[in-house]
């Protein structure tokens, strides 16, 4: 099978992956993803970074579809898709999640609480609350904040012994060099997403990270890439630059 004379639309594809996700959670569908790049010939390195997906999670995921056939893409960690996440047993509070958005009813009462998913601090100290107050099970929990059961206790407990600011506040700080994005890496970055841009090309971090780790041995992920994009300030003139190109061709 040759794909190599297929165009591909980002902003067809935008909008088809928007579709699928209701669907189906983006963990299951990345795996699709990476799988069928994999089967159609794709570089390893080249998959991982186009769907932004780690190295060894990839080749984990190929490893057991090829044992396990298609069930193995089904997120075990319970997607938080499912709706609604309910219990066996008779706790006083159940929750549900639809359109980003996760839902906390008690009981017959009629009183509920809506907290976005995005908030994820906020999400995870109100849910781990009612889990330690026993009004919600450890599966519907675990299940809501997308985590296994296991570590879903290992945050309560540590919740309890030291508070929302040292458990679920997250204090990294990321890298203090740019070890693999030196000098002439942002330079290339900045020539092609000024040449892509007014060219009407996609600038997408996934395919800047595929031109610019063509023959490289060490590969840039797309994530990387889209980070110093947004550092050194490029998506603010995506716009402004055809119209700036427009402008300096009048002049010459």
């Amino acid at each position: 099978m040759d794909c190599q004379n297929i165009l591909f639309s980002q902003n067809q594809s935008q909008k088809r992956i928007e579709k699928v996700l209701r669907v189906m959670p983006m963990r299951v569908l990345t795996k699709l993803l990476f799988f069928a790049l994999y089967v159609l010939g794709a570089r390893l390195n080249t998959i991982s970074s186009i769907v932004d997906m780690p190295l060894e999670s990839g080749k984990t995921t190929i490893s057991r579809v090829m044992k396990d056939g298609f069930p193995a893409f089904h997120d075990r960690r319970k997607s938080v898709y499912e709706l609604p996440l309910t219990d066996k047993q008779n706790y006083q509070a159940s929750v549900s999640i639809r359109e980003n958005c996760c839902t906390i009813k008690f009981g017959n009462t009629g009183c509920q609480l809506q907290i976005p998913q995005n908030h994820r601090v906020h999400l995870r100290s109100v849910l781990l609350s009612l889990l330690q107050a026993d009004l919600l099970s450890v599966q519907t929990v675990s299940s809501a904040l997308g985590i296994s059961k296991a570590h879903c206790r290992e945050l309560s407990l540590k919740l309890i012994q030291n508070g929302i600011s040292q458990v679920l506040i997250d204090k990294r700080k990321g890298q203090k060099q740019d070890f693999r994005v030196d000098s002439s890496t942002k330079a290339e970055l900045i020539k092609h997403f000024a040449a892509r841009a007014v060219t009407g090309h996609s600038t997408s971090s996934q395919a800047l990270a595929q031109i610019i780790n063509s023959g490289r041995e060490v590969c840039i992920s797309s994530r990387t890439i889209r980070w110093h994009m947004n550092k050194m300030g490029l998506t603010k003139i995506k716009k402004s630059l055809p119209e700036l190109f427009e402008t300096l061709k009048k002049t010459l």
